[in-house]
C-alpha cells in the first residue's frame, strides 16, 4: 500500500512575496491560484491538475547559495516542457538565465533556471538536437553529446 494516493504540492522559501510573483508568474507565466488564509504571506500557483507550488515568505529564508560551478545534484523541482527548445528561447527573452545541461544521459534537454532566492527550478522535455539516452548499467559507448 502506498502511503500517497498522488502529488500535492511543492514548496519553496522566498524574501519578497512580489518579487517571486514577478518571477514565477510574470516570467514563467504560471497561473496563481486561491490559497488559504495562512497568518503568513505567500502565493500559490498551478503546476499541473494534481500538484501546485506554494511559495512562502520565510522570516529568515535559507541563506542563497554560491551554485558555481553549476551542479544538478544541487535541490530543484522540475517541470515537464513539451518542446525544451522553444523553452529555451523564452526564458532567455525574458532575460533569465538558463543552465543547459548539455551532457544529460536522460536523451532530453534539461534546463535550469534560479528564482530571485536561488530556488533551483528545472525544465526537462524533448528537443531537436541529438541526445542519447543512457541508463545506470549500460556500457559506455564513448559518444557524448
Amino acid at each position: 500500500m502506498n502511503l500517497h494516493a498522488s502529488y500535492h504540492h511543492v514548496s519553496v522559501c522566498v524574501s519578497d512575496l512580489e518579487r517571486a510573483r514577478a518571477f514565477y508568474g510574470d516570467r514563467l507565466g504560471l497561473k496563481e491560484i486561491p490559497r488559504p488564509a495562512f497568518d503568513f504571506p505567500g502565493v500559490w500557483y498551478e503546476l499541473d491538475g494534481n500538484i501546485a507550488l506554494h511559495i512562502m515568505v520565510a522570516k529568515r529564508p535559507p541563506a542563497r547559495v554560491a551554485h558555481q560551478p553549476f551542479d544538478v545534484i544541487y535541490p530543484h523541482f522540475a517541470l515537464w516542457t513539451d518542446d525544451a527548445d522553444l523553452t529555451c528561447d523564452r526564458l532567455r527573452a525574458e532575460g533569465i538565465e538558463v543552465r543547459d545541461f548539455v551532457s544529460t544521459p536522460t536523451g532530453l534537454r534539461q534546463l535550469f533556471v534560479d528564482d530571485p532566492d536561488g530556488n533551483r527550478v528545472e525544465f526537462i522535455g524533448p528537443t531537436r538536437a541529438p541526445r542519447v539516452r543512457r541508463m545506470e548499467g549500460d556500457e559506455p559507448t564513448g559518444e557524448r553529446r
